[in-house]
């Protein structure tokens, strides 16, 4: 049974073989990190993350002519950002001092981290000293 192996032929088809048998795991690891992550997200609570839905854009003379509501709504979106500013402003000053200067601010996207991301961030921060 052995002479099946032997040869050029022979040779060529072991590394057919294997090539084909690391492939395989290699896809079947694959698919258990995909299982895991639908896993992880449906016990932390988390949908999966959809495509999102391509929209039609609106025509130009819609978006040429804003109603009356919607400048109401920018303008009063505007003087609450003024007001913002000038609150993180005196905030600012009032730690740091005087010399600190706010040009502008974006609203920082609310991130909730599970326990476990903590816990591995930790455990691959052990051991790095300052």
């Amino acid at each position: 049974m052995s002479f099946q192996f032997e040869g050029a032929f022979g040779g060529f088809a072991m590394s057919v073989i294997a090539f084909s048998i690391v492939f395989l795991v290699i896809a079947g690891l694959m698919l258990v990190m995909i299982l895991l992550k639908s896993v992880a997200a449906t016990l932390e609570g988390k949908p999966e993350p959809k495509k999102p839905d391509v929209k039609p854009q609106p025509s130009a003379a819609a978006a040429s002519a804003p109603s009356q509501n919607q400048s109401n709504a920018v303008a009063a979106s505007s003087d609450d950002e003024g007001e913002l500013v000038a609150v993180i402003t005196a905030a600012i000053s009032a730690a740091v001092g005087a010399g600190a200067r706010v040009l502008g601010f974006t609203q920082a996207r609310g991130r909730s981290v599970s326990a476990w991301k903590i816990s591995g961030r930790m455990d691959n921060l052990e051991g790095f000293t300052d």
